[in-house]
């Protein structure tokens, strides 16, 4: 399959043929990167805007789905949807991978690595995500070793209101919906979603191990999300966030078969019953003039997940956050002899809390860690244009009841060597601070310190004229190195301690081309080399190769996709046929094929069909756990607008 669609997408690359303009990538304008706009191509970093009603034509349902779209992070699900899914950026753990919610932290501060499961979660209320890969921490602390996800939803649109409808059924007894409404009334925007998705799913155990049975794993997860915005006078507004999300999902158990090795077994009695994530921001903003604003925010988050067997609760982890910041932000007109300057700083507090209950699988549950800690930080971030040239650089200090102040900076700059060519360059370092679990469960250490992270990266983006059109072929690269180094493990007395230290290599080729005016096709390569230096042997589930071959075709009212992606063999905890342990070794790489095919019936509705895994092939994107079979999704989409 690989060498045909090769073949495909070579041949299409040199189809001299004019097409119809389009938008070039290079042109959108990301926020998550130096927290404040800035054109994509003046970046000193590889970013991806992932646009969500973009995502959905395509026929993602959902946040795990649409995050897939971004070359170099690795979305590794332990199953179908509802399932565990971690998230790892170039190559890093994934408790090294930031998520933010408009800019507001969503990392789970009850889990052992204060990591984010994108695997309960959709995006009918997003408007785009950016993926911004690289340290990080100098804009936003703790947990950006590898980067930051960005999920910013859908603020008001123009007119008073705009209703959208989405609904779709699938294979698996699964149905999704989307009901929103937003619009303009004066000085007041509004956008209010609701967000729904249930399946019945299929059995997570692979059907190679002698203990599948068949047995349905379901999983539901649904949110409401409300984002308003009131202008008071022409410089000062008012704005507020919230929103609430329910998930649950069935799982099959490992279970210990001492003195032999544990066993993948099924089980339709455990469930993660809930997975709740609820948030809420109020902010306020002033700006006396158009060069400067001050805003102020408070709010916080709150996590509740259980874990349940025949409806008894076994494990429970409770995990809040409240903070307040204030950020200032200067744009001058001029600025010596550099233009388009921008200076952001910002300082903030943080007081996390975490309640733990686990029963090791039997309730009750049988030991109790209860913790909470503070931390105050205050970065400083700058960028300015000296002709073709773009300097940034940003420098930031957290302070934590824990282990102390911690500093951390970056420094990067983007030279456009034409209009359509350019190169760039980046060095910062970047931390995660211990986890409350992991300072106080009671085989943890009350004195860990962070783990400490340091990268620098090169790359270079192109346009050239081609096939009758100015971007007609695209091409970009980079290679990035990471060191990360007092790493949280398990030391020799069964006890987290700092232990470890990992190189993580990685690299990325990028090819687009429009050879028809209705036809794009890109060719994405991405190359990683995570060690444990330690050890010296592979970090576990992180491919060396990975490979995404997507051919997009719009004609009239009709929209084509087909995506084909292979993930390479990565080391990973192997089980037999026979269900049992293994040790470690390498796990088979797999290819997917996706397909969907939308047509709009007018400028309100419009349907689509999706089909995944075409070709029903048996994987297991973990070891252990199966992935999806072959399954279909058909919908229907309606807009409104006043």
């Amino acid at each position: 399959m690989r060498a045909l669609l090769l073949t495909t997408a070579l041949t299409l690359s040199f189809a001299p043929l004019a097409f119809a303009q389009d938008d070039s990538p290079s042109d959108a304008i990301v926020v998550t990167a130096t927290r404040t706009p800035t054109e994509l191509k003046r970046l000193p970093a590889e970013a991806t805007v992932i646009d969500a009603d973009d995502a959905r034509q395509r026929g993602d349902a959902t946040l795990a789905d649409a995050l897939r779209e971004a070359p170099g992070l690795d979305v590794v699900a332990s199953g179908g949807a509802g399932q565990q899914t971690s998230l790892f950026a170039g190559g890093a753990n994934s408790n090294h991978t930031l998520v933010l919610f408009d800019g507001l932290r969503i990392n789970d501060p009850s889990t052992p690595g204060s990591s984010f499961d994108a695997g309960e979660d959709t995006f009918g209320d997003l408007q785009r995500i950016e993926v911004v890969l690289g340290p990080m921490s100098a804009l936003y602390g703790s947990d950006a070793i590898g980067g930051v996800v960005n999920l910013i939803p859908r603020h008001g649109g123009p007119g008073a209101l705009n209703a959208r409808l989405d609904m779709s059924a699938g294979s698996f007894g699964t149905l999704a919906g989307t009901a929103g409404a937003d619009g303009t009334l004066g000085g007041f925007r509004y956008a209010v979603t609701a967000d729904g998705y249930a399946t019945d799913g299929y059995d997570l155990v692979p059907k190679r191990m002698s203990t599948y049975d068949g047995e349905k794993d379901a999983a539901s997860m649904s949110s409401l999300t409300g984002v308003f915005d009131l202008a008071l006078s022409q410089s000062f507004s008012l704005d507020l966030l919230a929103r609430t999300r329910r998930a649950q999902a069935d799982f099959d158990p490992f279970v210990d078969l001492f003195p032999l090795p544990e066993q993948r077994q099924e089980d339709d009695t455990l469930q993660i019953s809930k997975n709740d994530l609820s948030l809420a921001r109020l902010g306020a903003t002033w700006a006396p003039s158009q060069t400067l604003s001050l805003r102020v925010t408070y709010g916080g988050t709150d996590q509740d997940r259980v874990q349940s067997d025949d409806g008894e609760a076994t494990d429970i982890f409770k995990g809040s956050r409240r903070f307040g910041d204030a950020t200032l932000s200067w744009r001058p007109d001029s600025f010596s002899a550099f233009s388009d300057v921008a200076i952001v700083a910002g300082a903030s507090s943080e007081t996390e809390k975490v309640n733990i209950a686990q029963g090791f699988g039997f309730p009750p549950p049988s030991f109790l860690t209860s913790a909470d800690e503070t931390h105050r930080g205050g970065f400083v971030s700058a960028q300015g244009a000296l002709q073709a040239l773009t300097l940034t650089a940003a420098a930031r200090a957290d302070d934590y009841d824990g282990f102390g102040t911690h500093a951390t900076a970056r420094v990067g700059a983007s030279y456009a060597l034409t209009d359509g060519m350019r190169i760039y360059a980046s060095y910062g370092d970047s931390f995660r601070a211990p986890t409350l679990y992991e300072r106080f469960v009671s085989f943890g250490d009350p004195n860990l310190d962070p783990e400490r992270g340091s990268a620098w990266e090169v790359g270079a983006n192109a346009q050239f004229a081609a096939f009758g059109q100015g971007n007609g072929l695209e091409l970009s690269a980079l290679y990035r190195r990471t060191d990360v180094r007092d790493l949280i493990d398990f030391g020799p007395l069964f006890t987290y301690a700092n232990v470890d230290k990992a190189r993580i290599e990685s690299a990325e080729a990028r090819v687009g081309v429009r050879p028809f005016s209705w036809l794009t096709a890109r060719v994405a390569y991405v190359y990683t080399d995570a060690k444990d230096e330690i050890a010296d042997t592979p970090l576990l589930r992180r491919p060396k190769d990975a490979w995404t071959i997507d051919l997009d075709a719009r004609q009239g009212p009709f929209r084509a996709t087909l995506t084909w992606r292979e993930i390479g063999a990565r080391a990973d905890q192997l089980y037999g046929d026979d269900g049992l342990g293994e040790g470690v070794g390498a796990t088979p790489s797999y290819d997917v094929l996706r397909a969907s095919l939308s047509y709009t019936l007018n400028s309100g509705a419009e349907i689509y069909v999706a089909a995944d895994n075409l070709t029903d092939e048996a994987y297991e994107p973990v070891n252990a756990y199966a992935g999806a079979p072959r399954n279909v999704t058909v919908g229907v989409r309606l807009r409104a607008g006043s």
